[in-house]
Order: structure tokens, then C-alpha cells, then sequence
């Protein structure tokens, strides 16, 4: 038992160096924060602030990145990066504002399939965030 406890100790104290290997500015878990939502050109935000938005987030990771490097994930609620090195914070952070801007769709809860059902929204004032 002494063993296993140290062998544990020893792993713990490895993560932080591994976490380090993750270029500055790149981030492993990401999401989009969206202000000023409207659509058909009718404001729909009562409340102006940045707000998460998980449709948003999922279209502009599945739209933007291969399966193999992001993906979207439905039970976490963010674009997941596969890669070893992350995603780069700044294109994620651009990535979320052009897709605010072009607009997104509904998706499907269940299945993670966008549904189009007329207009897209879109945000007057987006972000990307990262974990």
C-alpha cells in the first residue's frame, strides 16, 4: 500500500510539468461568450453582457477545426482540442467572432446536429475563451 501511495505521489507531482508543455497562449478546453444577440435583425438579448452559448461554441469548433484536432463536446459543453499542443487562444478567440458574426443555428441537444430553422442568430460582440 505504502508503494502505490508513492508511486501516486510521484505521478501527481509529473502533471504540472506535462500541463507546462502546452505552448503560452494555446488552451485545451475552449468556448465562445456572445453579447447583443439578434435575429431576423430583432435584438434578442435583454441583458447586453457576455454570456456562454454552447450552439455557438459548438459550430464555431466543428466548422473551424478537422475531428482530429477539435471537436465539440456535448456532455462537457466545449471544443475539446485533441492535439498535445492545445489550439491557439488567438485564432479560437477570432474564431468565435466570425462565426458570431456570419451566424449560427440551433443544435439538437441529442444528437449535436445543427438545425436550420430559418435565419441564423447572430451577436453584435463575441469572444473565445480558454481552460
Amino acid at each position: 500500500m505504502h508503494f502505490a501511495t508513492t508511486l501516486f505521489a510521484a505521478v501527481l507531482a509529473l502533471l504540472p510539468s506535462v500541463q507546462a508543455e502546452i505552448p503560452s497562449g494555446n488552451w485545451m478546453q475552449l468556448d465562445c461568450y456572445v453579447g447583443y444577440v439578434y435575429k431576423d435583425g430583432q435584438l434578442l438579448d435583454t441583458n447586453h453582457n457576455l454570456h456562454y452559448d454552447w450552439q455557438l461554441t459548438a459550430q464555431a469548433c466543428n466548422n473551424n477545426y478537422a475531428s482530429s484536432v477539435a471537436k465539440y463536446s456535448i456532455g462537457r459543453g466545449r471544443c475539446i482540442a485533441y492535439t498535445s499542443d492545445g489550439l491557439n487562444g488567438a485564432d479560437w478567440w477570432e474564431n468565435c467572432k466570425k462565426q458570431a458574426q456570419n451566424g449560427w443555428y440551433d443544435v439538437d441537444r441529442i444528437t449535436g446536429d445543427v438545425v436550420i430553422n430559418g435565419s441564423p442568430y447572430k451577436a453584435y460582440d463575441a469572444e473565445g475563451r480558454g481552460y
